[in-house]
């Protein structure tokens, strides 16, 4: 029997300070908190409701920092412990990146349309973590 993938469960980063962090998706992506616990290691984690998925904030493992900080233009090019960048899809990007401007959230690219129809920009997010806005329209 092949291996049956029901859906995605979740997505887990890592934060020097997850309060923080959460709060960052919060604020600006209007994350929803779920729950939040202690796992037997004593790592915090932060549950979050976001575009239909899980994301969880956790704090470091003991022994493990923070990557550097992603310059602009890296991307999808920096990334820690494994995690490139994780994609949310947005009504328009172009109004998502000035709104995000405004707010002092710093962006690692403009939005680039591809022909394909996909626009997206990059967004430097706490603890390394670059998340990529993405719209979809018909190439045309």
């Amino acid at each position: 029997m092949a291996l049956q993938v029901k859906s995605l469960d979740h997505i887990h980063i890592y934060a020097a300070e997850p309060e923080e962090s959460a709060r960052f998706y919060t604020d600006h992506f209007e994350a929803e908190p779920i729950s939040r616990d202690v796992n037997l290691n004593g790592d915090t984690r932060i549950f979050l409701a976001l575009g239909g998925q899980i994301l969880v904030v956790g704090s470091f493992p003991s022994g493990h920092a923070a990557a550097p900080p992603p310059e602009a233009g890296d991307g999808a090019y920096r990334h820690g412990f494994g995690v490139a960048h994780f994609g949310l899809n947005v009504a328009d990007v172009e109004s998502a990146v000035v709104e995000l401007s405004a707010r002092g959230v710093r962006m690692l690219s403009q939005p680039v349309r591809e022909p394909s129809g996909l626009t997206y920009a990059y967004v430097a997010a706490p603890d390394g973590v670059v998340v990529e806005l993405t719209q979809y329209e018909s190439a045309g």
